[in-house]
């Protein structure tokens, strides 16, 4: 029976399969990345036909005199509206691109500063996307902001 002796051809040998072996988990770690990804929502397609409406209720906000803001204040989200809009009746929608688990709706109710705070417990750090929609009379409008929370 003949002992196993390392020399420099299988030295050379076991770098090469450890260097695969590596290369192979980090390809196969970066596919399991993409597929936790979730780049669109469920329902796209009733979206997509819908997008007429959007594109109105965006041309609706885009006049305003004085914009809605979105922003961040401290660890808060802040939605404010201008003093001169009354009786606003609509939604804001969260959606996190990298985890639908976490996407929300929230009703508009306002505070007496016309601005609604939005809990930051719901809120994980990261890129969010924005969208409130809102009705002031007869008038629709729309606003959407990727924003990234720290």
């Amino acid at each position: 029976m003949s002992k196993f002796k390392l020399n420099w051809g299988w030295s050379i040998l076991l770098v090469y399969i450890t260097f695969m072996l590596v290369f192979l988990f980090y390809f196969y770690r970066s596919f399991k990345e993409l597929e936790s990804n979730e780049l669109v929502t469920k329902d796209y397609y009733e979206k997509e036909l819908k997008y007429g409406e959007v594109i109105k209720k965006r041309q609706h906000a885009d006049t305003m005199r004085v914009p809605v803001k979105i922003f961040q204040e401290q660890k808060n989200l802040v939605v404010e509206f201008p003093k001169y809009i009354d009786k606003v009746k609509g939604k804001i929608l969260l959606y996190k691109p990298d985890n639908s688990k976490l996407d929300s709706q929230v009703s508009l109710q306002l505070d007496a500063d016309k601005r609604q705070i939005i809990d930051p417990a719901k809120l994980l750090p990261g890129r969010w996307n924005i969208t409130v929609e809102w009705q002031s009379g007869k008038v629709s409008y729309l606003i959407e902001k990727n924003i990234f929370l720290n």
